[in-house]
């Protein structure tokens, strides 16, 4: 018997949740928003519904790349996560259920809670204090925890991460 091509998205359904691991920013309000949609944020206590916002379908359908993301393991999101715009920054992990397609190498949720969370400490842009931005945290009644940017991002997203820390810590460059 064989599986199905490596090109090819396993879909399955069902009520027993997947985890994956994501990155969230801040939003202004000190909620959890998607990095790529910044105009998403995540409600405490509510669970979030992907929508297709280019064709409309239900999300996540196979041949799209709608849904709400997670990476199966740490190591591939700190490698393959997203370039991150100079913002307050939040790793954790994702419950995804409902229709979930594993589209290597990340999987695609139709409903989705945090799990835990871990705030970059690294990632602070004002003088606001981590516990402060903690206890925010705590409205999703999920576990949470301080990280380090290190820990949390590799590769060009952490290059382009402490380059953008070490700007804000020395101001403008006077020409």
């Amino acid at each position: 018997m064989s599986g199905p091509a490596a090109s090819e998205p396993v879909v399955r359904d069902g009520s027993d949740p997947v985890f994956g691991w994501r990155y969230w920013q801040l939003s202004p309000r000190r909620l959890l928003r998607s990095v790529t949609q910044r105009s998403y944020e995540w409600p405490p206590g509510r669970v979030l519904r992907a929508v297709c916002l280019e064709v409309g379908h239900p999300a996540p359908a196979e041949r799209c790349n709608c849904g709400i993301y997670g990476n199966p393991d740490m190591e591939a999101l700190r490698q393959h996560g997203l370039c991150l715009a100079p913002d307050v920054i939040v790793v954790g992990q994702v419950a995804l259920w409902g229709r979930v397609v594993v589209d290597e190498p990340s999987y695609r949720g139709e409903l989705a809670y945090p799990a835990r969370l871990s705030l970059v400490v690294d990632s602070l842009i004002d003088d606001t204090a981590p516990e402060a931005l903690l206890e925010g945290l705590a409205a999703y009644r999920v576990p949470v925890h301080t990280t380090t940017l290190d820990e949390a991002v590799a590769g060009m997203s952490a290059d382009m991460l402490k380059f953008q820390a070490m700007s804000r810590r020395t101001g403008p460059v006077q020409g």
